[in-house]
């Protein structure tokens, strides 16, 4: 059964990034796709505006630009970039709160995959998980592609701690790479020299689950921060895979969350690795 995708899609700059990224995941799973469109609600204060008559059969603005007149334009380029990719797309579109209807989906339609976009930003704006692409990567249960840049998915970097989760984000970035005849480097951080030991063992374990994907690897040991080496590594990469293993809301607030960190302030596009999927 071909793996299923859902598509988080908006009117944006990013959208273009999203669909060309997301395309060739897709293609290389072989799977199926379905963009969701999510109009934010309009305050109420607004309502008078929009059903004042504008146009000549006195149709209003609600009826000449709304979610349906908004909704067709961004599926008529949903359906012209996927195309390019070979990837069969069913589209869809809702009104409310774009992270949380892009969240109930994932767990409502039982999708595999989920990919959203993301503008970027800077300073403040990159250290603030409150963006749409930040909410899905932290509550989905599926393994998120979060889009950055538009690129061809030609260097890939798969991060392991030797946990479950980090093996399958090894997993699936092997199964990319081979597909995609990419490079992929498999890296494990080391916190200090005295643990550098542990890296080596879990980076030739990573090694070993690409080789059995049919897919060339390299590994790379570093000493530091986990996060910061983690980002400085994923600069000079086209998509950066890790797992994560979900933590409390107490335990982000305690010690940090490694993968949501790297999602706000990666240059980079990310595959936040949630569960492990079926290849």
């Amino acid at each position: 059964m071909k793996p299923r995708f859902l598509l988080g899609v908006y009117p944006a700059e990013h959208l273009q990034s999203l669909l060309v990224v997301s395309g060739q995941v897709i293609r290389a799973l072989g799977g199926r796709a379905t963009a969701l469109y999510v109009a934010p609600e309009v305050p109420k204060r607004y309502f008078s505006l929009l059903n004042i008559p504008a146009g000549p059969g006195g149709e209003t603005i609600s009826n000449m630009f709304g979610v349906e007149w908004v909704a067709e334009k961004v599926f008529q380029r949903v359906s012209r970039v996927l195309d390019e990719y070979g990837v069969e797309v069913e589209t869809k579109y809702i009104v409310g709160d774009p992270a949380r209807e892009i969240v109930q989906e994932i767990e409502s339609g039982g999708y595999d995959f989920a990919a959203v976009g993301t503008s970027g930003g800077t300073g403040l704006q990159r250290s603030i998980l409150g963006s749409v692409s930040g909410k899905v990567a932290e509550y989905s249960s599926a393994p998120v592609l979060v889009v950055k840049k538009e690129t061809q998915l030609r260097r890939l970097l798969a991060c392991t701690d030797g946990s479950k989760l980090a093996a399958c984000a090894v997993k699936l970035g092997a199964y990319l790479a081979r597909s995609m005849n990419a490079e992929l480097t498999v890296l494990s951080v080391a916190r200090s020299e005295e643990l550098a030991g542990i890296a080596e063992k879990n980076v030739e374990e990573g090694a070993e689950i690409a080789r059995e994907q049919g897919a060339s690897v390299r590994t790379l040991v570093k000493v530091g921060k986990v996060r910061d080496t983690i980002l400085e590594a994923s600069r000079s990469q086209d998509l950066l895979l890790l797992g994560s293993r979900g933590l409390s809301k107490l335990q982000r607030l305690l010690m940090g969350h490694v993968s949501l960190a790297v999602v706000a302030h990666a240059d980079t596009n990310v595959f936040v690795v949630k569960s492990c999927p079926q290849l």
